[in-house]
């Protein structure tokens, strides 16, 4: 038995466990203590005990309706009455009980049906919604955006002191995340893990600089040689490159020492939004900021990401 209690229970019907186990995992990777059954149940406990026990000690109750999963007359449906009964006890104005519908689909409980619920339907609105549960359960984390796009000057200025990050020209008050950084050797390969996000970054990356025409292939190359193991390496969005800088100055630049300190500038995957501008932002580590002049004519590296 564990003493630990759980802060969030998920519930789920067992038709939708793929989706279950794709948001546990997100969860988890912000460092959420959540309980799935699939992972929480240990070899030879009465798992109804352990579920009801679960539901009494944990903070948020997120269930997942869907049209299948709600259809069907599964355990799924006792513990919803279980955290009804519950949430009964809970103060008017708390938050307890989370529906985060997977399609289209009508709760057929009564009360959840006046609860605001999340949608994580379309596949375009999952992070949209990831987000918004993240806003509930764990006020202050943000997901990191992976896929590229444009941003003007504006939009970085926004995106960067929302996050707090630190630049030392847009924001120089930022205090820049506070990741928790694990060199590992992979297939004689070294990565940076982060502990919080999973994220796992190449350390050094190539160590010639070059145009950005070129990057599509050195991602490509990675990703076919098995980089370390791995096949799903990408570059950098602004965004991920971004929360590597540090307000303080270590090997003469503004990113954790465990990073090999030759890569002074960086691409990243984001366009550039503005009239006089078709390339890319690139990140200086050099100087502790984003930028969307290509003053180093020469080119950038490149140093790649992917999900843990």
């Amino acid at each position: 038995m564990t003493d630990q209690k759980p802060k969030i229970f998920l519930s789920y019907a067992h038709e939708d466990i793929g989706m279950a186990k794709r948001i546990y995992q997100d969860l988890k990777r912000y460092g959420l203590d959540v309980w799935f059954d699939n992972e929480s149940l240990l070899p030879g406990q009465d798992w109804e005990n352990e579920i009801e026990k679960a539901i009494e000690t944990s903070k948020y109750f997120l269930v997942l309706p869907s049209s299948k999963g709600m259809s069907e007359r599964g355990y799924v449906h006792k513990e919803i009455r279980l955290a009804l009964n519950f949430f009964d006890k809970c103060p008017e104005d708390d938050i307890y009980m989370i529906p985060v519908r997977l399609d289209d689909c009508q709760p057929a409980h009564r009360r959840i049906k006046k609860i605001n619920w999340i949608n994580l339907f379309p596949e375009s609105e999952y992070q949209n919604g990831l987000k918004k549960i993240l806003q509930v359960v764990s006020p202050g984390t943000f997901i990191i955006r992976n896929k590229p796009k444009e941003l003007s000057s504006a939009d970085v200025n926004e995106m960067i002191k929302m996050h707090g990050y630190y630049d030392s020209d847009r924001n120089p008050v930022g205090k820049g995340i506070g990741y928790k950084y694990k060199l590992k050797e992979i297939n004689g390969k070294f990565v940076v893990f982060d502990e919080i996000t999973n994220l796992i970054w190449e350390q050094s990356g190539l160590s010639n600089a070059m145009f950005f025409k070129d990057v599509e292939k050195c991602i490509y190359k990675l990703n076919e040689t098995n980089y370390a193991g791995y096949k799903d390496w990408r570059l950098l969005t602004l965004e991920k490159a971004m929360s590597l800088v540090k307000p303080e100055r270590k090997n003469n630049l503004y990113i954790d020492s465990i990073f090999n300190n030759n890569q002074r500038f960086i691409w990243t995957a984001d366009k550039v939004k503005e009239d006089f501008a078709s390339w890319e932002w690139v990140v200086l580590f050099s100087t502790g900021s984003c930028s969307n002049l290509l003053l180093i004519y020469s080119g950038y590296y490149v140093r790649a990401v992917r999900s843990g």
